[in-house]
Formats: C-alpha cells, structure tokens, sequence
C-alpha cells in the first residue's frame, strides 16, 4: 500500500508542476479551470486559417471554365467572303474619290429661226486665196466661237471669196459694242474687221 501511495502521490505532484508550468505559459488556462473545471486548449491561428483553406465547402458551386467553341469551316469561308466584299467596297470608294469631279455643262435651249429681217453682222474675215481661204475662215471662226459663243458664226463663199460674219443685230449700236469687244481679245483681227448691213435671222 505504501507503495502504491507514493506512486499516486508523484503523479499528482508531476500533473500539479506541469499545470503550473502552463499557467505560467498561458495565464488564461487557470481562469478556464477555476470556471469550468476542464482546461480547453486552442490550437495556433496560423493552423485553424491553413486547415479552413484547405477544407473544400460543399455549398459554393465550383467554378466551370467557358471554352470557346471552335468555328466551322462554312462559317470560316463566310467569314472570308466577308472581308473579301468589304474590301471591293472600300476600293470603290476609294476610286470614287480619286476621280476628279467634272464641272456640270450648262443647259441651254435649243432656240429655232422664227424669221428673217434687215440688221447688222460683223464681217471678221473676208479672203479669195483658193488654196488657204478655207481654212483660214474656219478657223478663225473657231477661235471667235471659243471666246465669243453668243455670237452665231456663219460662213459663206461667193466664188472666188470665203466670208466670216458674226451675230445676228437688231441696231447698228449693239453690233458696234460687240465689234469693241471682240477687238479687245483679238488685237490682230482689228483690222479686218467691220459692220455690215445684211440679213439677220430671228430667233425665238
């Protein structure tokens, strides 16, 4: 028996300096056991966040990964038909833009004789040289009508001469302001130049 007490007596002693030396360690273990009569002892935060990262929590969905869906080839061909039109498209523009713009051609009535009366035209050229008359008359008359495209031109032979007269005037006045003007672009042609009295056309 004295034995056994002894025995028991260093067990309690040992678990009586192992409880001191954890009071002295954590302070809060004599406050549990004076309370509760069972000392409760918490492991280390470092391992409770390690362990509570770890555990898989059944209720949250897990995420699923979108994968794109490959295209097929008849969507590949048309996505190339595609751009193919889109490039004729910006070509055409392009080319539409390049190109200059022509100016618009002013519209004009076509006016018919309605008769004939006494008036006045300018003579601007009078020539009998058989090999040359021609020639000269028409373009001379050319170059007038480039200048001067509201002055009818009219050109006649009466052998062995080729004439050139202008216009078509009521009164002596209005073929003198046009011989001025005609003289003032074509210096050369002064000369030669002269009102005559003749039958004039009526336009309407």
């Amino acid at each position: 028996m004295k034995h056994y007490s002894k025995h028991f007596i260093s067990l309690i002693v040992s678990l009586m300096l192992s409880m001191i030396a954890m009071a002295q360690t954590n302070p809060d273990i004599v406050n549990r056991l004076n309370q509760s009569g069972q000392v409760v002892v918490d492991a280390p935060q470092e391992l409770i966040t390690r362990s509570n990262s770890s555990i898989d929590r059944p209720n949250e969905p897990k995420k699923t990964v979108n994968k794109k869906t490959e295209k097929s080839e008849d969507d590949k061909f048309a996505d190339m038909d595609d751009e193919r039109d889109q490039a004729k498209e910006k070509d055409k523009d392009k080319v539409k833009s390049d190109t200059p713009k022509q100016p618009k051609r002013e519209r004009t009535t076509q006016q018919t004789i309605q008769g004939r009366s006494v008036g006045y035209r300018i003579q601007a050229y009078s020539d009998n040289n058989y090999r040359t008359a021609k020639a000269s008359t028409q373009a001379r008359a050319r170059a007038i009508a480039m200048k001067f495209p509201q002055y009818r031109s009219y050109i006649s032979y009466n052998a062995p001469t080729w004439r050139l007269r202008l216009g078509d005037f009521k009164t002596q006045g209005d073929a003198q302001a046009a011989l001025s003007r005609i003289r003032s672009v074509f210096p050369n042609y002064a000369r030669e130049m002269t009102i005559v009295r003749d039958h004039i056309n009526v336009w309407q």
